[in-house]
């Protein structure tokens, strides 16, 4: 019973025992082949041999009574087919082929053959009376040979008859095992998969009762018994997934919604200006929606300084602060210390993991607007500042300038009449006062032209153009423009810096390099910054150094300053001046 249970377990046992019991079978068929086949051959071997025999013993009688030879050649035919009568007789061929049934016969034909054949042969060759006596001995010797012959035959029939018989048993009994391990797969392997591949059609198509009946606990049995596992698990599963792709539809749609709500915060913080108070009141409703609260406040600021800057109550008839009343949940605008801010919610049930990262995501965003919007205004009001400074400086550096000279004429002038000096002189000082109040009329309305200057949506690269049309406009000079500059970021007042220092070398190169072609080039440097280059072939550096360090050299090396970069004015390649400004990469 055991080992009934042993093989039932495994199928693969099954099939091992199966595979052994055909191995023992066509060992069991070869062996008896083999020995049966190797006397087979042995035994042909003799058959042969006996049947020469016969012929030989014609041979010898033919030898022994042929009346037409002499007697040397009678005594030598016999005496020669005596010996090859006895040698085959003694063969190792006919020796090893003679079965245990025939020695007897073998033993009685050979002692007859040397007893009564071979002296009666050998007497024959000089005695009539021996030969005839011979003559009389060889038919019976002969019958004796045949009956030899025909027992080896009989033996060996018997044999391949036994073979015949062993081979046919074993292979019938090969062919009953095979069937019965055939039987044994049906019923164990074959059926069962079949099952199991219609149930698993009847759940493919949405039939999750089907059960397959599991056979015998072998590996098949094991299998049938996941499969209906898995059913079970795959009907619980499928009973609850219209629920959960309800929850997940819903939870996605949610998630959607509050994308789409961020987004919308995004543009808000983008185009208003997050620093005056109640920028936000309108996204502050539908943040309300969104989040499932009843009142939303945006506060800026730290302690007793913070103010609101929007606030949405869902009841308006509300009289009271519902923020003082409530617990609300505070959301940090911020991780800057020197303007912090918090974004108060007041929700109408205790709020979910989602409702909560919605409203950092929120607060987050509106902190980074607000951030921006009081960097921008604080970059504002320092470019005022710059540009004050820069006024004072270029009001300082040419009409200051222009005009106390002109304060010197007039005082030589005064001193001049008061002497009654000649006539000459005296006009010579008015045109030289004449010529300042001139140059300072001309350097009021460069300095007016010159902070006029506007940043409009074109950008840098539209002022630059702007800016190099205008001059060659003006001057006539052929002035070529060579862009590279992609993916850097500058602030109005940034932009404003380069264009300036652009203008200016314009200017300077229209007043004195007496130049025919210009070349303005800006580029990405290597180290991550930026180079504008304006490139001149007229006279050079060398004939105009004083005048261009008077008109604005040492305000375009402040700009430079301003930006963080270096200013350098060289002599050109061939001729000419090269004006190079080099700005570097700036942190974000």
């Amino acid at each position: 019973m055991r080992l009934i249970h042993w093989l039932r377990a495994s199928i693969v046992r099954q099939n091992l025992v199966a595979l052994l019991v055909i191995s023992v079978l066509a060992v069991l068929a070869a062996t008896p082949a083999l020995v049966l086949t190797e006397q087979s051959t042995g035994s042909g071997g003799a058959i042969n041999v006996s049947g020469s025999m016969r012929m030989q013993s014609y041979k010898l009688a033919l030898a022994v009574a042929d009346p037409f030879t002499s007697y040397d050649q009678r005594k030598e035919k016999t005496l020669g087919a005596l010996d090859e009568f006895g040698a085959k007789l003694k063969s190792p061929g006919l020796l090893k082929g003679v079965p245990y049934e025939a020695m007897a016969e073998y033993h009685a034909l050979k002692d007859r053959f040397e007893t009564s054949v071979r002296p009666l042969a050998e007497a024959s060759i000089d005695n009539l009376q021996a030969r005839r006596q011979f003559t009389e001995e060889i038919p019976v010797f002969v019958e004796d040979v045949d009956r030899f012959v025909q027992t080896l035959e009989n033996s060996l029939n018997d044999r391949l008859a036994l073979l015949q018989t062993i081979l046919t048993a074993i292979l019938l009994g090969a062919i009953a095992v095979s069937l019965v391990m055939l039987l044994m797969m049906q019923q164990s392997i074959f059926k069962p998969l079949l099952e199991i591949g219609r149930a698993a059609d009847a759940v493919r198509q949405g039939d999750f009762s089907v059960r397959t009946k599991a056979p015998a606990p072998n590996e098949i049995g094991r299998l049938s018994a996941s499969f209906n596992f898995m059913v079970d698990e795959l009907g619980r599963l499928y009973g609850n997934l219209e629920n959960e792709v309800a929850r997940k539809t819903q939870d996605l749609n949610r998630r959607n919604a509050g994308l789409q709500f961020l987004s919308r915060v995004v543009q808000a913080v983008t185009w208003h200006n997050l620093s005056e108070r109640h920028a936000l009141d309108g996204l502050l409703s539908e943040s309300a929606q969104q989040l499932g609260a009843t009142a939303v406040r945006i506060r800026v600021g730290q302690g007793d300084k913070d103010y609101v800057l929007a606030l949405y109550v869902l009841n308006d008839n509300v009289r009271t602060d519902p923020f003082i009343e409530s617990l609300c949940e505070q959301f940090s605008l911020s991780t800057d210390k020197a303007r912090t801010g918090f974004l108060d919610v007041i929700f109408k049930e205790t709020p979910e993991d989602w409702q909560r990262d919605l409203a950092q995501a929120m607060a987050q965003t509106v902190g980074r607007g607000i951030e921006r919007s009081f960097r921008q205004a604080d970059d504002r009001r320092l470019a005022v500042l710059e540009e004050r400074s820069t006024i004072a400086r270029e009001l300082h550096d040419s009409i200051a300038q222009s005009l106390s000279y002109s304060r010197i004429q007039i005082h030589r002038l005064k001193v001049f009449v008061e002497r009654e000096e000649p006539k000459d002189i005296v006009l010579e000082t008015v045109n030289e006062l004449s010529d300042g109040i001139a140059t300072a009329y001309r350097q009021l309305r460069e300095v007016l032209t010159t902070f006029r200057l506007q940043i409009n949506s074109s950008g840098l690269n539209g002022a630059v153009d702007e800016t190099v049309e205008e001059f060659r406009n003006r001057t006539g000079i052929a002035t070529t423009v060579m862009n590279e500059l992609l993916g850097i970021e500058l602030s109005p007042n940034e932009q404003i810096h380069v264009i300036h220092i652009l203008r200016e070398a314009l200017i300077n190169i229209e007043k004195h390099a007496r130049a025919t072609l210009v070349t303005v080039r800006m580029r990405r440097s290597a180290e991550g910054g930026f180079v504008l280059t304006i490139e001149d072939d007229g006279i050079g550096i060398a004939a105009t150094q004083q005048k261009y360090k008077h008109f604005g050299l040492s305000i375009m090396r402040e700009r430079a300053e301003a930006l963080h970069g270096m200013l350098s004015v060289v002599p050109g390649h061939d001729k000419g001046t090269c004006v190079t400004l080099t700005v570097p990469e700036r942190e974000a």
